[in-house]
């Protein structure tokens, strides 16, 4: 049966996220939430949103170690250190305490050449980029590892198809390893746990939102081998990595992504009960949605451990005028088969 949708009204909310209203026949649907209602399951309530609703993300402190998030009745206060910007975002915050203090490095997103890359945040907020990883393919999710003394970094580059290790000396970062060759992987994420390394991570290939894989090592450099029963779990609402696994009162846990209504809507805790090379069981324990005293409440995506600190990230939806471009370029190709 054939359906009919007019676009009523396009309008900004005082903390900049999109208010759309549609009318069907003689009925109107407000969309502002989660995106749902009959507008979201017709094609041109789609191409509409891709145009003009843009997530936009950005990076903050929490004043408290990541344990705090265990408990429910934990009311976390964000310290947000990025302005928010047309030209794009920040996310997926990950940090570690140097010499120089307390740095943080995150994915930091161009609207215009729609693709991320990898940067400092100063004190200020501003943003310096790191030097020495590929240029070529989106980046992002800068997952940190010290070993030996050495930073490492595994940033997701899941467009070449490989999950890839990078050390740091000096002001530059240089590649050190090639650890899951073939293997297009997202959000990799590692620890170590009893007797080895663990790599926690989804697939770009499979379904990225909901499909968890495992692998280990005895060295970070590898070889890694995939568990015996890869993919070990199948869940939009708690599969995607979504932070740094820590340890608490002697249990490991591991933050996850909910994916179940919108992209990053919220974070899980799991509590991992059993991790072998051949087994596998987690359960939820807690679940976070940005408060909604948060200046960036319509996302959440990285619970990410610094010593007694947690960085945090969270989104609004917008209009970036970058991604208009490029999305309205991306569907007109298509038109004109091209």
């Amino acid at each position: 049966m054939g359906a009919t949708l007019v676009i009523a009204s396009l309008s900004w909310t005082n903390t900049g996220d999109v208010d759309i209203g549609y009318r069907h026949g003689e009925q109107w649907t407000g969309d502002r939430e989660q995106g749902t209602g009959y507008a979201a399951e017709v094609e041109w309530g789609r191409h509409f949103r891709d145009l003009f609703r843009h997530d936009q993300w950005g990076v903050g402190v929490v004043e408290a170690p990541i344990s705090a998030f265990l408990d429910a009745a934990f009311e976390p206060s964000v310290r947000w250190l990025t302005s928010l910007r047309r030209r794009g975002f920040y996310a997926d915050p990950f940090g570690v305490v140097g010499d120089e203090g307390l740095e943080i490095f995150c994915e930091a997103w161009d609207a215009r050449r729609g693709r991320g890359h990898l940067v400092k945040l100063g004190k200020d907020g501003e943003a310096e980029p790191l030097l020495g990883f590929p240029a070529e393919v989106h980046l992002s999710y800068p997952f940190l590892v010290e070993e030996e003394g050495e930073l490492y970094c595994v940033p997701e580059s899941c467009e070449a198809g490989e999950v890839c290790l990078y050390q740091r000396q000096g002001r530059q970062w240089v590649y050190a390893a090639t650890l899951l060759p073939g293997f297009a992987g997202v959000d990799a994420t590692l620890f170590r746990h009893l007797d080895r390394w663990w790599m926690a991570c989804t697939c770009r290939s499979a379904d990225p939102n909901a499909e968890l894989f495992l692998f280990h090592a005895q060295r970070l450099r590898g070889p890694w081998m995939a568990h015996r029963q890869n993919p070990v779990k199948r869940d939009v609402r708690s599969s995607r990595p979504a932070g740094t696994p820590f340890m608490y009162e002697s249990q490991l846990y591991r933050p996850a992504q909910d994916c179940s209504e919108t992209y990053g809507g919220a974070v899980v805790i799991n509590h991992i009960l059993r991790l072998t090379p051949h087994e596998f069981i987690e359960r939820e324990v807690a679940r976070w949605t940005p408060p909604r005293e948060w200046r960036l409440r319509r996302g959440w995506h990285t619970l990410s451990s610094v010593g007694n600190i947690t960085l945090v990230d969270g989104k609004r939806v917008t209009f970036l005028p970058g991604e208009f471009r490029r999305e309205a370029a991306r569907k007109l190709r298509r038109v004109l088969g091209r």
